[in-house]
């Protein structure tokens, strides 16, 4: 809201200013600093006294912080301090107490809150207003809680409405008269009547600081989401009070490889190798559900897969890997069902400049987080704007990217909300800067967004405490990031401060010259930078090689039944892309590498195993080949054979189903078209032609005429074996029976032999018969009659 109109002129505002100054110096130096002056058109109140800084010292205690209350103090308030101090000396000391000082003048410039909360030196300028009680003597190496209090009267501060916001208090250590050390701190004074506010938000980002230490480093991934890093980022974005910049990976945990107990009929087959199986983990699973229940109506900005850098896989053209990261995210936001305003990249304040940005357009961005410092011309403003803005693109195109701008200050004191730190001091310190914004003098709304660092270890306690008390604080409305992009969308701002419009007063669009680089100072202090830091962007030759492995993971996921032993090496391709690793190229290349190992050796399972050789002798035959599969999955695989020379023709091959870690056999078939000698080449691919297999070769002799002449031979050969063997028995064989002539056996002859089975009076007969009878004459083609019973072997003899 508004602040409320001044009751003075411009004019005697300005005067008053300039005579209350004066009077100050004439005092005697106790003035308000002039960092602290009031702003422009706003009547300055009473200074009160104030001394110099004095360098910090050795302070022989250490003072921190335990609490301070109440959040905002009102006139009928009581301010109340309690502070821890330890000595820190070989030597006791003695009436250890607690003393409070102030300063009443309001703070209207943001650096003199740093200025104030790095000075430790003690605090002696005037008398306290309220120290501890029952002062004591404190140990060499004891601590002890202080406390001190003190009501809004004492303090003195002015009640006027237009004199409201942050006020520096002094929280010093003494022990006897001497002053040991002090914490300097703030108190927001809220007088009654004042109406000025501004709207908040925070975007907390959701996301691991090793997407891949599921299965690189479980014990720490365990210990992370236990009570770690993942476990404290659960603890506050299960708040309803920040919004998410969320890594989609935390909702999609990787199926990891469990121990499996064999059953008792396959116990001693698979002991050695034992099948496994894939199961999500537990606490990462848990992580996932309450994420994904929990989203409510909060804003979701996405960060890549895994926090991909878009830019670097853009830059070394790796389209494969940035494809794979978002075809990965949108799947895993349909599972869940959440509905991302879009997806936001960030940049480092000392890389924002044009190119930059582009590149951020280039690879797709739908929003950028920037620094606001690095889009403001003057970061020493008076009047801080809201946290957006439009960034024009120069490349021609009209595009235009909407631009988040968190606060860099408050988001720095944000990410120092760690255990290790004095959260409470950090907690006063966010509160005196969103006052010192908030009562600045303008009509305008604003809208601030504080994001802490995404490495940032913050403690779930403190920083709870710290958004409790944002909810406390009557000058801070809580806001939605959805609100900044929906304004950056309708143009829906206005440039002016003091505009009664309603729009919120913002930088509105920005151009390349507009762009500033900008970061923390050598005081810590945030600052345009002289050039422009080229970002430092992932190996190209990395992101390449990751593309070309991924093809392969998909080539095998294609063939295989279940697909769950790919999802280790997937995760670490995926996070070798990652943002994380800018700076750190050895961590993205070891990830990188681990999935190349693993992908070879699963691959190297699947193999074709064909003849030493091939004699084909016919038109056509079936070449067989055998298909091992080592892999704990069946695979449906097709075979693929070529020859080098068009000597004969490949048919068709059908896919084969191989069984887990079995093989089988297939044929192929060939058919011959000439003589010669070829190559066959023999390859195992998906069904959709992808190549799984390095290629094997055999030689294959084609001769299809051999088998008719052959056929042919061997039908001669033996009809030349019948004629040779008819002759040859015609020669030496039996002349009284023509060969292979079959009849009744004669008795007269079988007797003559003494095989006959007819009795002695029946071959008598026969002869007798057979005397009657006249001779036959001579064969007429014979020149010569053989007597039967004469040995022809005596013819010859002389």
């Amino acid at each position: 809201m508004p602040s409320s109109p001044l009751p003075v002129r411009p004019v005697l505002a300005a005067l008053l200013t300039a005579l209350l100054l004066a009077s100050s110096v004439l005092v005697g130096g106790l003035a308000t600093p002039a960092s602290a002056a009031p702003a422009a058109g706003v009547p300055a109140e009473p200074a009160a006294p104030s001394a110099p800084p004095q360098p910090a010292a050795d302070a022989p205690v250490s003072m921190d912080l335990v609490s301070l209350t109440p959040t905002s103090l009102g006139p009928d308030g009581t301010l109340r301090a309690e502070v821890e101090v330890t000595n820190n000396s070989s030597k006791p000391l003695p009436d250890v107490a607690l003393e409070l000082r102030t300063r009443t003048s309001r703070v209207t410039d943001r650096t003199v809150l740093a200025e104030w909360q790095a000075d430790t030196s003690a605090d002696t300028s005037g008398a306290p207003l309220a120290s501890s009680e029952n002062p004591s003597a404190l140990a060499p190496g004891a601590s002890r809680t202080l406390t001190v209090e003190a009501t809004a009267e004492e303090l003195g501060y002015s009640e006027a409405p237009y004199y409201w916001g942050t006020r520096r208090i002094s929280l010093t250590a003494v022990a006897g008269e001497d002053p040991q050390g002090a914490i300097r701190s703030f108190v927001v004074w809220r007088p009654a009547d004042v109406d000025a506010t501004i709207t908040q938000s925070v975007l907390l980002p959701v996301a691991s600081r090793d997407p891949a230490a599921a299965i690189t480093d479980p014990e720490a991934n365990e210990q992370s989401l236990e009570s770690g890093h993942l476990a404290t980022t659960r603890a506050l974005a299960l708040r309803d009070d920040v919004d998410w910049w969320l890594d989609p990976a935390l909702l999609d945990p990787p199926q990891l490889p469990v121990d499996p107990t064999p059953d008792a009929d396959t116990a001693e087959e698979d002991a050695d190798h034992p099948v496994p199986t894939y199961a999500e983990g537990k606490l990462s699973a848990e992580l996932a559900t309450a994420l994904t229940e929990g989203v409510g109506e909060r804003t979701v900005l996405a960060m890549p897969y895994a926090q991909a850098d878009l830019v670097s896989l853009e830059e070394a053209g790796s389209t494969t890997m940035s494809s794979a990261a978002t075809e990965r995210a949108q799947a895993t936001w349909e599972a869940t069902g959440i509905d991302p305003r879009g997806t936001a990249m960030a940049l480092d304040g000392s890389t924002v400049g044009a190119e930059s940005l582009q590149q951020l357009v280039d690879a797709g961005a739908d929003a950028a987080i920037v620094p606001a410092t690095s889009l403001e011309q003057d970061v020493a403003s008076t009047v801080t704007p809201s946290s957006f803005g439009v960034y024009e693109s120069e490349d021609g195109s009209g595009s235009e990217l909407p631009l988040l701008a968190p606060d860099p200050v408050l988001s720095d004191e944000f990410s120092q909300l760690t255990a290790d730190s004095d959260t409470e001091q950090t907690q006063q310190r966010l509160l005196a800067e969103t006052a010192t914004i908030a009562s600045e003098y303008t009509t305008a709304p604003r809208h601030l967004l504080i994001s802490p660092d995404a490495a940032a270890e913050l403690d779930a306690t403190a920083a709870g405490a710290a958004l409790d008390a944002f909810a406390e604080a009557p000058w801070i409305t809580t806001g939605s990031t959805d609100s900044l992009l929906t304004a950056a969308t309708k143009r829906a701002w206005t440039t002016h401060a003091q505009d009664d419009s309603g729009d919120p007063f913002a930088l509105g669009r920005v151009s390349g010259d507009d762009l500033l680089p900008s970061g923390p100072g050598a005081d810590g202090r945030w600052e345009h930078l002289d050039a422009v830091t080229d970002p430092e962007l992932l190996e190209p030759s990395v992101l390449t090689g990751a593309g070309d492995t991924w093809s392969h993971l998909d080539t095998l996921a294609s063939v295989m039944d279940d697909d769950s032993s790919l999802e280790v090496p997937r995760l670490e391709l995926l996070a070798s892309t990652s943002r994380l690793w800018r700076g750190n190229p050895e961590r993205s290349a070891e990830l990188e590498q681990s999935a190349k190992t693993a992908t070879t050796e699963m691959q190297g399972k699947i193999k074709v195993v064909p003849a030493s050789g091939y004699n084909l002798i016919s038109d056509s035959v079936g070449v067989p080949v055998t298909i091992s599969n080592g892999l704990d999955t069946p695979i449906t695989v097709s075979t693929r054979v070529t020859s080098d020379r068009p000597l004969v023709q490949i048919g068709d091959i059908e896919a084969v189903e191989v069984p887990a870690r079995s093989q089988v056999d297939a044929t192929v078939p060939v058919e011959a078209v000439a003589n010669g000698t070829v190559t066959l080449t023999t390859v195992l691919t998906s069904e959709d032609g992808q190549v799984l297999t390095e290629p094997v070769t055999v030689p294959l002799t084609v001769n299809p005429a051999w088998e008719n002449w052959t056929t042919l031979v061997v039908v001669i050969a033996m009809g030349v074996l019948v004629i040779v063997g008819v002759a040859r028995a015609r020669h030496t064989g039996a002349s009284t029976r023509a060969p292979a002539a079959h009849g009744p056996e004669d008795p007269v002859e079988l007797s003559r032999t003494g095989l006959s089975t007819a009795d002695t009076g029946t071959v008598a007969a026969i002869w007798s018969e057979r005397a009657k009878e006249p001779p036959s004459p001579p064969d007429t083609d014979t020149d010569t009659v053989s007597d039967p019973d004469t040995d022809p072997r005596e013819e010859d003899r002389p």
